[in-house]
């Protein structure tokens, strides 16, 4: 697997010292890039879409619970002209 490919993991966020780890359901473990959506998935099950960046390191992209849907795409450009224009 080459760095930069996008990646779809499911397991369980773990909270080790100075560091995330996901432990892939099936096996093995992913260590994740600080992030502060991560922290409040930290002992749940979650779908994690994810860019490699490492040996066993991914950069979330998106994370969810498991079961529940993707939240909505924002548009960061209808925010920014909200706040341009005040």
């Amino acid at each position: 697997m080459p760095l930069g490919t996008l990646h779809t993991v499911e397991g369980i966020v773990r909270h080790e010292p100075r560091r995330f780890i996901l432990a892939v359901h099936g096996g093995g473990e992913w260590e994740l890039e600080p992030d502060r959506h991560v922290v409040r998935h930290v002992d749940c099950s979650v779908v994690i879409e994810g860019v490699r960046t490492g040996f066993n390191r991914l950069e979330v992209v998106r994370i969810k619970r498991e079961g529940e849907e993707w939240p909505p795409e924002q548009s960061w450009t209808a925010w920014f002209n909200r706040w341009r224009k005040r």
